[in-house]
């Protein structure tokens, strides 16, 4: 019996390109498809090559670092921190010969505008004195405090949506000195729903510090043995996906929910870059050395 290959991927809009990819070449398993719409006749490709698990993007990094999966999209901040990960240029390895290490040609980037990862405010920066940050992405809360420090040069509190009750934190209102930072699909309703005086695109402004470098937010990482041998497999999946957008915004099985097809279409083809190219590897490692050694 064949053991399935684990790969677990994020749930967002920014990730149907891929999950549909994957769905159309590699034979996903379905009892391992956990949170899979009723397929359609011939939509869910049946078998046992790979397990495919849709999470929040802090429960996708929990499994890198735990090495409860073979392949993971992680991310970006949470990538050193998977057990013999190496950053340097000739990565030390392993006991077995094996060392964590970033796969594939493709990425959640943007060269711009991202327009999913933002500080939201009424509250102009200077006077910002608390930043509400989602608990569901390590990479937005080190991005805006690497932000506030080197480039907004602001001190404020830190809160966790998860230990604050407020209002503002449930997306309700902020007062003045307060703002919060917000992730994936959630962006839209909450920018919907209330008019915010000021909306810090987070990826733009890292572009701004560092000279117009593009930002990275998620990337595919290989856990296991098992997960690099099966890299090229999955590598030709995702270019497939990419290169199928429309088709992945209404035909994809695995996804959260339905959209918008013109306002998806969009945004996947405009602000999200897949390209992992050289520019966005160093923009990575540029991004990692600040967080590990701040200042």
């Amino acid at each position: 019996m064949t053991i399935p290959v684990r790969i677990t991927a994020v749930s967002y809009l920014n990730t149907l390109p891929f999950i549909y990819g994957i769905e159309q070449r590699v034979a996903v398993s379905s009892s391992a498809s956990r949170r899979a719409a009723v397929p359609e006749a011939g939509r869910l490709l049946a078998g046992g090559d790979i397990a495919l698990s849709l999470e929040v993007p802090s429960l996708c990094a929990a499994s890198a670092i735990a090495g409860d999966t073979d392949i993971a999209l992680v991310p970006a901040a949470a990538v050193p921190l998977i057990p013999g990960f190496s950053f340097s240029s000739v990565p030390a390895l392993s006991p077995d010969g094996f060392t964590p290490q970033v796969i594939t040609d493709f990425c959640i980037g943007a060269e711009g505008p991202v327009e999913t990862v933002v500080l939201l405010s009424d509250t102009p920066l200077c006077d910002v004195r608390r930043v509400y940050l989602d608990s569901h992405s390590r990479t937005s809360v080190q991005l805006v405090r690497v932000l506030a420090r080197e480039h907004w040069r602001i001190g404020p509190q830190w809160v966790d949506f998860a230990d604050c009750g407020s209002a503002a934190a449930a997306g309700r209102g902020l007062e003045y000195g307060e703002a919060m930072v917000a992730i994936g699909d959630k962006v839209f309703a909450l920018k919907a729903a209330h008019r915010y005086a000021y909306c810090f695109d987070l990826a733009e402004e890292w572009a701004a510090l560092t000279g117009g470098l593009p930002f990275v937010f998620a990337a595919w990482v290989a856990c296991t043995r098992a997960g690099l041998e099966y890299a090229p497999r999955l590598n030709e999946a995702l270019a497939y996906g990419v290169e199928h957008v429309a088709e992945s915004i209404t035909e994809t099985v695995n996804r959260s929910r339905d959209f918008d097809f013109d306002e998806a279409y969009r945004y996947l083809t405009r602000s999200i870059k897949f390209s992992l190219d050289d520019r966005k590897r160093r923009a990575m490692r540029l991004f990692w050395e600040k967080i590990i050694s701040p200042g």
